[in-house]
């Protein structure tokens, strides 16, 4: 691992407004902030999950060309925070029984919070855990249980999760661009982490983060985090509103910033005066209304995040208040706001990080005492390992055709696996035509069977359907079955085949049962008939 104080850490923001990349250096105890750029996404990235891979790709793809002109070196790797709607925290609780008194040892903690993180959830993943508390016996809850003598132990854990798709697309982008991914971070927890004071974070307190796309809630209590919430609202739910009165979205950033306030009374509408907005297509608008629309959507906003912090078990015990930020803590009297609709005296606006010195380049055009670049300047503070070449100094045509291959190798590897798995799809497909076809025909010999067990020729026909039937499948579906159903987009499919497959087996035993009664009861049937002639010609 190098060393902090020699490294350039890059990392990297994927929001709904915007992709944000910062560098810097850590020396001396203090960060320098040496390079930042930014690029404006619009519908690439929606509530922190990649939807347009090619947008975003080609938005990364800029500000890191921007970064690597401003540091004159190559970035290898970047941090990058995991956050969005799909993000939210569950609790879990693990009870293990001794059955004699024991001391707890380190091993029986560790196998209680790797059983914590065995979550059963379709199309989700773990990706960050916060130990609670645990419980020996009757005593009371400890952060430590190690070293306590007990026969029962109760293991308190929150789990954070979100969807699978959040990491694969992310990590999608940055193959395409040849860049590895340092490390992922919760980007709440990084936030809370740097925004607040350690007062705050030991007697108790909110953090929420009203971003773009989503707002986030994060309860700390005793520096261990009791709750993340993601609320899937946020700033651009005002800009769309704006954009519904005809208004097009540039302008309506702009009347967001200019007369967005979170408190609006009654007194403030004067009808005999009214101000009117005229907007670029020729519109009036009253800006009176053009501040009610604005006020509507947050004020449902700061209603449901006093509804989630109702639901934690912490919401009467924040003595360290709330603390707001992200871009849209920018709005004039949100802390007002945030007091009188969630009943919180103490609230603060974090404009920046709480962290060791930082010092910002003449060179970057980066506010620090912004509330929108306390998620970027968190996730930078979190990084440990150099993002960067060394000794690249300047453009190197020969490196760029390096990488150049590099990124190619890696396209003809997924369009050959791509075209392995179309390969097997096209079987699976076949596969399931024949069994489809084999089973209307086992079903109408049987029937035929039932309606006239006598005739021979349907009982060969049976038989023949049922020697068919067996090898249908192939020596190769179970192979084909256990590729594909590694990937999500043909789990249907491989569904639908077993599925199939199954209900062959079933049709074929019926038939099978079908056709041997038919020919016992003929069998029989021809003996009487044999027993009856014989009497006739011995009379």
């Amino acid at each position: 691992m190098n060393d902090i104080k020699d490294s350039v850490i890059v990392a990297i923001e994927l929001g709904s407004s915007r992709i944000a990349g910062i560098a810097g250096k850590m020396k001396d105890g203090t960060m320098q902030i040496v390079a930042y750029a930014e690029d404006r996404t619009t519908d690439c990235i929606k509530r922190g999950i990649v939807y347009n891979i090619e947008k975003t790709t080609q938005g990364i793809r800029n500000v890191v060309t921007k970064l690597e002109t401003l540091l004159n070196k190559n970035i290898n790797c970047a941090y990058i925070g995991l956050g969005g709607q799909s993000v939210r925290s569950i609790n879990t609780i693990v009870k293990r029984n001794m059955l004699t008194p024991t001391y707890i040892n380190q091993s029986h903690i560790d196998s209680i919070t790797d059983e914590s993180h065995e979550i059963s959830l379709e199309d989700c993943e773990l990706i960050a855990y916060f130990t609670q508390d645990f419980v020996v016996d009757t005593n009371a809850a400890v952060t430590d249980p190690v070293g306590i003598m007990g026969t029962n132990i109760e293991g308190k854990f929150l789990n954070v999760v979100a969807n699978r798709r959040l990491k694969q697309n992310i990590n999608t982008t940055f193959e395409n661009l040849g860049i590895d991914i340092a490390d992922y971070g919760l980007t709440s927890f990084a936030l809370a982490n740097n925004i607040l004071t350690d007062t705050e974070k030991r007697s108790g307190c909110a953090m929420i983060d009203f971003g773009a796309g989503t707002t986030t809630i994060v309860v700390i209590k005793s520096n261990i985090v009791r709750q993340i919430v993601t609320i899937p609202l946020g700033t651009n739910n005002i800009i769309q509103d704006l954009c519904s009165e005809q208004i097009q979205q540039s302008e309506a950033e702009e009347l967001l910033a200019k007369y967005a306030n979170a408190i609006i009374e009654d007194a403030d509408y004067d009808s005999e005066n009214t101000e009117i907005y005229h907007t670029l297509d020729g519109l009036d608008i009253e800006v009176p209304m053009i501040r009610h629309i604005i006020y509507a959507r947050f004020n449902e906003i700061i209603q449901n995040v006093k509804i989630q912090l109702e639901k934690t078990d912490y919401a009467d015990q924040l003595i360290g208040g709330l603390v707001v930020t992200g871009g849209g803590a920018n709005i004039k009297n949100i802390d007002k706001s945030c007091t009188r609709v969630l009943g919180i005296d103490k609230v603060r606006i974090a404009k920046t990080v709480i962290a060791p010195m930082i010092k910002n380049s003449t060179l970057t055009n980066l506010q620090m005492d912004c509330p929108q670049n306390t998620t970027i300047l968190s996730l930078l503070l979190s990084g440990t390992e150099n993002c960067v070449s060394d000794g690249y100094s300047g453009p190197d045509i020969f490196h760029d055709k390096e990488r150049e291959k590099q990124i190619q190798a890696k396209n003809e590897a997924a369009a050959e696996q791509q075209k392995e798995e179309d390969e097997l799809l096209e079987s699976l497909e076949a596969t399931k035509s024949k069994l489809r076809e084999i089973i209307v025909k086992m079903q109408h010999c049987k029937k035929s069977i039932e309606e006239d067990t006598s005739v021979k020729r349907n009982w060969v026909t049976a038989k023949n359907l049922i020697a068919e039937a067996e090898d249908v499948p192939g020596d190769d579906f179970s192979e084909h079955v256990s590729i594909l159903s590694a990937k999500d987009k043909y789990k249907q499919a491989v569904r639908e085949a077993e599925e199939l497959v199954a209900q062959c087996d079933a049709v074929k035993l019926q038939l099978e049962e079908t056709e041997r009664d038919a020919e016992k009861q003929n069998s029989t049937l021809k003996k009487i008939s044999n027993f009856f002639n014989d009497l006739l010609n011995n009379e």
